[in-house]
């Protein structure tokens, strides 16, 4: 098998996972798939080194480091600004109001800390690991992480990491 074949496979079997990293970080589909797109190009470039050694990593790696770079560029595009109507919550909605109050709350946390809980609670990672990603220490992984989890927990829809972990299982 050569390394485009392996790698396609790669890419086949690791997209869903990824663009689910991709827009648990941005938490935008367009932005996420443009970010997978980006990282699966990085990675091609060194996938003859990386292939027989741990690629998956390596992709979480560039995923982490485009995203947290890539926030520090501004954007100066359109931002909506309408606002749905009011409407009654019919019980059958429950999913979907957890899933908006979780993407609401990891919105108004920082890059590193959104990226920090995710991947500790959703990617189940441990601090060594998500400080490799993240290029930082341990400590700092603790810092963010704990801030992190105390923004939520201040937001009065959020429960704690469990579901957070529970939403991530059933696919949200």
């Amino acid at each position: 098998m050569t390394a485009e074949d392996d790698f396609d496979e790669f890419v086949r079997a690791r997209w869903t996972a990824t663009a689910r990293l991709a827009y648990a970080l941005t938490l935008d589909h367009q932005k996420a798939e443009d970010l997978a797109q980006d990282a699966f190009t990085k990675l091609w470039f060194h996938w003859r080194k990386v292939r027989d050694g741990n690629p998956e990593a390596y992709l979480r790696k560039i995923i982490a480091s485009t995203f947290l770079s890539g926030r520090r560029r501004r954007w100066l595009g359109e931002r909506p600004t309408e606002t749905p109507p009011e409407t009654v919550v019919d019980p059958a909605t429950v999913q979907v109001d957890e899933r908006l109050a979780i993407h609401q709350a990891m919105a108004r946390l920082s890059p590193r800390q959104r990226a920090a809980v995710y991947l500790r609670y959703a990617e189940d990672l441990s601090e060594r690991t998500v400080a490799d990603l993240l290029g930082c220490s341990v400590g700092a992984v603790k810092q963010h992480t704990r801030r992190g989890l105390e923004a939520l927990r201040a937001d009065l829809t959020f429960a704690g990491p469990d579901q957070l972990a529970d939403l991530t299982e059933r696919g949200i």
